[in-house]
């Protein structure tokens, strides 16, 4: 999940203690208290027998990042708050006598309890060998339940930083409309300006922009030759496009190239044609990739640094579109037969 932070200033005499234990190899290393909005350090200290220490004044609810090495936390960080640290164990322990970050233990050994106990009953399904309609409607039935126990947490916690936390992790898979997402921040007190819920609310209406029934947004693009192109070079020039964008490290993604080829081999031609749009990767595994998938199908690949996926809001791949001739976005979350039977509809085969 996320980690997100809220930027605010620290001013008052709302004074917070935060104390660590730490096991004896930290000693004489740098303690971090580190805001995660930023990523930089606002304060440090050095450990010394087995213990560090930091103390600060804050007007409001913060969420930082303790941080020794590779080992950190997040801190709930609230006005006159006294928070123990415990780096000693397999696993960081934050306790702040019932605040924030105890509600946020209690919470999480909730969800463990609820999917170990789920996780039970799916096993015990498998043994029995369950229809998979059941299986798949057991599992259907479980995200959906897990999907309310955090939705409950939001609402039990939306006046303290827990609440606008939780909200800032959970927020891409619970709220898919800005509509949603607003009246939830809405509510919940310290959510507002809290970076990712800003950057999935940015996604959602990135989405809406392009949802099925409006138009494609263009942007550039190397060819396999390394020449500059854009999308419109291949969209709303009078032909059905078929849009694949993928990652040669994506599992989901290669298992639909096999569809997407045969799909090209059966309709390609003057009036339809497939683009395969390869992001988040690498150009020499992208290349690498073409050529042990057999792909014959045009590609645009896609350096980090221009934000294709982020126009569409775009937030996991595979994503697979169509496109009318003139420029139309026709499907959107395009999986398996769908995609060939998305293609047959549009073409009137």
């Amino acid at each position: 999940m996320a980690i997100a932070t809220l930027a605010l200033t620290a001013c008052n005499n709302n004074g917070y203690t935060i104390n660590g234990k730490a096991d004896s190899t930290m000693n004489g290393k740098t303690a971090y208290l580190i805001c995660t909005e930023t990523g930089e350090p606002i304060d440090s200290c050095i450990v010394a027998n087995d213990t560090f220490s930091f103390k600060g004044e804050i007007e409001n609810p913060l969420i930082l990042r303790a941080q020794i090495e590779r080992r950190n936390c997040i801190v709930l960080t609230e006005p006159d708050s006294r928070i123990e640290i415990d780096f000693t164990g397999s696993q960081s322990a934050v306790t702040d006598n019932g605040g924030a970050n105890d509600k946020q233990t209690a919470f999480t050994g909730r969800v463990s309890d609820f999917m170990d106990e789920k996780q039970k009953t799916y096993e015990k399904m498998l043994q029995e060998k369950a229809p998979e309609e059941e299986m798949m409607e057991f599992s259907s039935q479980v995200q959906s339940e897990i999907q309310d126990f955090y939705k409950q947490c939001i609402e039990d916690n939306k006046d303290n930083i827990f609440g606008a936390y939780m909200l800032a992790n959970v927020a891409p898979n619970l709220y898919t409309t800005t509509a949603q997402l607003d009246s939830v921040v809405a509510e919940v007190k310290h959510a507002g300006g809290l970076k990712s819920i800003e950057k999935h609310r940015s996604a959602l209406m990135q989405k809406e922009a392009t949802q099925e029934g409006k138009p494609f947004v263009d942007f550039n693009g190397k060819g396999l030759n390394g020449e500059d192109v854009k999308l419109s070079d291949y969209v709303g020039n009078g032909k059905l496009m078929l849009l694949d964008f993928w990652a040669s490290w994506c599992g989901p993604c290669r298992g639909e190239i096999p569809n997407l080829i045969e799909i090209n081999k059966l309709y390609g031609g003057k009036d339809f044609g497939v683009l395969g749009i390869n992001v988040w990767d690498q150009e020499q595994k992208f290349k690498e990739a073409l050529q042990s998938e057999g792909i014959d199908y045009e590609q645009i690949f896609v350096p980090r640094d221009i934000d294709a996926t982020g126009l569409y809001g775009i937030q996991g791949i595979p994503q697979i579109m169509l496109i009318a001739p003139d420029g139309t976005i026709l499907k959107r979350n395009l999986r398996g037969d769908a995609i060939k039977e998305a293609v047959k509809e549009a073409l009137g085969k």
